[in-house]
């Protein structure tokens, strides 16, 4: 045993010689240039600021326009084509709050009016005029999905409600509100 802890003592001391050579500062290379990382822009949109058309509102996740003017589905769609949406589309009951605001804002409170949902005798399938489905938000009037007797969607607002969707005639004239989506 003695045999054996003499040469262990004798590398350990040499080696402990050897650490105590090492030098206590590390060489500095100064002629290694430093690169700064690209600088991380503050606005991450690049310079894009989420924007509404003249006379249209922006809410949460669309512009709105309430369109005072008496019109069948159809040519309440075409009208917010010409000025660059669709009629609205209601993927939830803070969407359908919104819609209430912005009537009410135009002075309207209560009443029926022509959002984009729409179907057809081959697709019975209610989806907006964005061509997402209706099921995301599907609070309607009589507690069911409509009928399918008619093929155009309004929302009505009451007294206490925050508006529900049934089908209508598509061509009943309506008062209409715009949607478009903000990307």
């Amino acid at each position: 045993m003695k045999a054996l802890t003499v040469p262990l003592l004798v590398c350990t001391m040499m080696a402990l010689a050897q650490v105590s050579s090492v030098p206590a500062t590390v060489p500095v290379y100064s002629n290694i240039p430093l690169t700064d990382a690209p600088p991380v822009p503050e606005d991450p949109f690049g310079g894009w600021v989420p924007s509404c058309p003249d006379g249209w509102s922006m809410h949460s996740q669309q512009c709105l326009l309430f369109v005072p003017r008496y019109m069948t589905w159809a040519e309440a769609q075409r009208n917010c084509q010409s000025r660059g949406g669709q009629l609205a589309s209601v993927y939830s009951a803070s969407q359908a709050y919104e819609i209430q605001k912005e009537v009410q804002r135009a002075g309207r409170g209560y009443g029926q009016f022509w959002v984009g949902g729409h179907n057809t005798p081959a697709n019975p399938s209610w989806s907006w005029s964005d061509y997402m489905g209706v099921s995301a938000f599907a609070e309607f009037c009589r507690g069911q999905e409509a009928k399918h007797k008619h093929h155009c969607l309004q929302i009505t607002f009451g007294e206490g409600k925050a508006g529900c969707l049934d089908d209508m005639k598509c061509d009943t004239k309506l008062l209409s509100v715009c949607g478009s989506l903000i990307m």
